[in-house]
């Protein structure tokens, strides 16, 4: 349709500078409001009508059969508190996509005495954005609110309800609306569209005013009903991108310009997932699949590849890249890639025989506390025995990396295969942990996949959180333990498989079990061996030990000199509590050394946040010593004669004089907390 018939004949001629109702308006008015009465009385037949618009003529006479009275207000009805808050959340997408451009209309008409409407496909009112207080008191005559429900059926003809009806832009002037009460009004209105050609909703421009209306209020309001739409369909149209890639049998990537991994289907996150130690998406897909020329070929000239095998030497793992085309904008440019691939039946049997190396062996855990000394020399033992074991622990305390070195004593030859039972959906760790067959649901691949403890078979698999795991699957896996077999969902038939389980939590499962979140029989099978890792709090001069190398690790990465720890830094970190444990202390220590930029890292060079918490723990300290959780001044000076010979290279008499103490006593002191200077 073409935009000048959804012009009110009223305006379609008129100057816009015109701020009154002129003869020639006063005459249209009078003409239209007779042809009104004439066409719902059926004294006149409306094809006679050249004057007035059919689609006009035509809700004049759906409103008069919905029996609404032309000379009442017929008063819309509202969606209730509850109603309107459910549809609100229905139309999320379209709200979120309409907000930036119904601001900046806002602000366009600021200087109008003009309401902005957005309803949804039934009229529905989801936004009423009243320009002034004097429209405010207007519009409660006409009880027009956020929730109330305006078409043709409940208030007959308006320009937005024309809108909802034929999915076209109307402008609808005074005497046009069916009711009487509104001749007042003008309004223009436009569609809104989602990406499937759904109608979404309309966008609507009232004035109370005739001045206020004129050609271009319909032109404004269709170019923001555009812009609404365009943004709302491109939310639909990255959704639909997700499904279709998701659905597809290959795993699929997209690259950019600068060669990043931009997207990838669940194909394509489920392989790499198992292989990469962070999120595949962001990665440079040089760091994935090395440098090809091919791929860059495609980034620079377009020229598409296909039907190549590949294989990934980092993991020895061969795939089949299908093809790697060109991803063209609608002007022909360049804007990246798209990688398709399939995973080579041998790459699997490789993955089931080999899985991932362990990262971790015991040579990488540092600690001399004597706890966690304990700790390690339970894993050590514990890993010569088949049994299962539950590895507990605060976060961040390195659980993981516990159970990495179990395996690699135990199985070193075997996969080691890690499931974050609190990081899978609930819906999804059934078909992860087990398996499914081809076309077993929605969405699974037709050759099927094999789950986690498949994969594990011949080694060890590391459930962690494991008291997130759904209770419903419990005893599923409670009943793997005790067959050594495994069914995959769809199929009829077991698999035998061998692995050492490992698992770890940081909550307390007997508590669990106390209240019913937890099966007290899978509890037993899971604790055959316990190894508890003491928080870092605990672990006393394991603190400096650490923050120390993370200090080095962080200084050799960047190719700097090593900063040391000043006296008042190691005073503060061992009068910390470290609630996210080495995890925490080693982030805490590449932020002290990237800000600290000199020789020596001080206490304000610390996180703020960590900073703030030693003055209020001093100040709690101060005010009640009975309580509190400084180390033991025994403790304190062993790690300052640690820090002194290690600073002197092992040299009594330098340390002697760095400590401020003479030979013979330094002396005393070594042999008696057995310090080692060798």
């Amino acid at each position: 349709m073409k935009l000048e018939h959804a012009l009110s004949p009223m305006i379609r001629n008129r100057s816009i500078l015109s701020q009154n109702f002129e003869a020639d308006d006063l005459e249209l008015i009078k003409q239209i409001k007779q042809l009104k009465l004439d066409v719902i009385n059926q004294r006149i037949d409306k094809k006679k009508m050249s004057l007035l618009r059919p689609e006009v003529v035509d809700s004049w006479i759906r409103s008069f059969n919905h029996g609404l009275n032309v000379f009442d207000y017929n008063y819309a009805p509202a969606l209730d508190k509850d109603a309107l808050h459910l549809r609100c959340q229905e139309k999320a997408s379209l709200l979120e996509s309409s907000e930036p451009f119904i601001h900046q209309l806002s602000t366009m008409l600021a200087d109008s005495q003009c309401i902005i409407l957005l309803s949804d496909e039934v009229g529905s009112m989801l936004r009423v954005l009243e320009g002034s207080k004097k429209l405010e008191d207007q519009n409660k005559r006409f009880k027009l609110v956020t929730g109330s429900i305006w078409n043709e059926e409940t208030v007959g003809t308006c320009a937005h309800g024309i809108s909802l009806i034929h999915g076209i832009p109307m402008q609808i002037c005074g005497p046009e609306h069916y009711c009487e009460k509104y001749d007042d009004i003008f309004c223009s209105a436009a569609p809104i569209f989602d990406g499937n050609q759904n109608l979404a909703g309309t966008l609507s421009i009232v004035s109370p005013s005739y001045h206020q209306q004129n050609a271009h209020s319909l032109g404004l309001v269709v170019s923001m009903a555009w812009a609404i739409q365009k943004d709302f369909q491109l939310c639909f149209n990255k959704e639909l991108l997700h499904v279709t890639m998701d659905s597809a049998d290959k795993g699929v990537l997209t690259i950019n310009k600068a060669g990043i991994i931009t997207q990838a289907n669940n194909m394509a996150q489920s392989f790499f997932n198992n292989l990469l130690e962070h999120d595949l998406i962001g990665m440079p897909y040089q760091t994935v699949f090395g440098h090809l020329s091919f791929i860059d070929s495609v980034l620079n000239d377009g020229k598409a590849v296909f039907d190549t095998e590949f294989l990934l030497e980092r993991w020895n793992q061969h795939i089949n890249i299908t093809s790697v085309q060109a991803l063209l904008d609608t002007a022909g440019q360049n804007m990246g890639c798209v990688l398709t691939f399939k995973r080579n039946p041998s790459a699997r049997k490789l993955a089931q025989a080999h899985g991932l190396p362990a990262k971790y062996t015991f040579d990488h855990i540092l600690g001399k506390s004597r706890d966690f000394t304990d700790s390690i020399s339970f894993s050590r033992k514990f890993s010569l025995l088949d049994a299962n074991i539950l590895v507990q622990g605060e976060s961040g305390t390195g659980k993981e990396m516990f159970a990495h070195a179990i395996h690699h004593e135990s199985r070193p030859k075997g996969p080691f295969v890690a499931v974050n039972c609190a990081a899978i959906p609930s819906t999804l760790i059934e078909s992860e942990l087990f398996g499914y067959e081809g076309g077993s649901f929605t969405g699974a691949e037709r050759q099927g996949r094999p789950g986690k403890i498949e994969l594990a078979n011949g080694g060890t698999l590391f459930l962690d959180e494991i008291g997130d795991m759904p209770l419903e699957l419990q005893p599923v896996l409670l009943r793997v333990l005790d067959e050594k077999r495994v069914m995959r969902l769809g199929s009829r038939h077991y698999l035998p498989v061998d692995f050492r389980l490992i698992s770890a939590t940081n909550r307390d499962l007997s508590e669990l079990v106390e209240s019913e979140r937890f099966r007290q029989d899978l509890l037993y099978r899971l604790q055959v061996l316990q190894i508890n890792i003491p928080p870092l709090r605990k672990r006393g001069e394991d603190i400096i030990l650490l923050a120390r190398h993370f200090v080095q690790r962080v200084a050799n990465k960047q190719r700097m000199a090593v900063p040391e720890l000043s006296d008042e830094l190691i005073i503060t970190l061992l009068n910390y509590d470290w609630p996210g444990n080495v995890r925490q202390l080693e982030n805490t220590m590449l932020y002290a050394v990237n800000v600290s930029n000199g020789n020596m890292i001080r206490p304000e060079h610390l996180p703020e946040n960590i900073q703030t918490a030693i003055k209020h723990l001093t100040v709690s300290r101060s005010k009640n010593l009975s309580e509190t959780k400084s180390l033991p001044m025994k403790d304190i000076e062993k790690i300052f004669i640690s820090e002194a010979l290690l600073q002197s290279n092992n040299n009594v008499s330098e340390a002697a004089l760095l400590l401020k103490m003479s030979r013979s006593t330094l002396y005393r002191k070594i042999k008696e907390y057995q310090l080692d200077t060798k």
